[in-house]
């Protein structure tokens, strides 16, 4: 139950918000990218992580 806990946090919360902050600091911060492209565009792809990730763990839990 604990290694569950742990994968939920990596997957769902850790992983994305490091790639949020990021993507803002680089490509707002850095780069001087408009804000509203930079969030449509990180949004986007977080959108696309998580529907691959929900597909990938129903598929693992279906599985076991």
């Amino acid at each position: 139950m604990k290694n569950q806990k742990l994968t939920f946090v990596g997957y769902f919360l850790v992983i994305p918000l490091i790639f949020f902050v990021s993507a803002l600091l680089w490509r707002w911060g850095i780069k001087r990218t408009d804000i509203g492209v930079v969030l449509t565009d990180g949004l986007a792809i977080l959108g696309i992580y998580y529907l691959l990730i929900s597909v990938i763990g129903s598929a693992r839990v279906a599985r076991s």
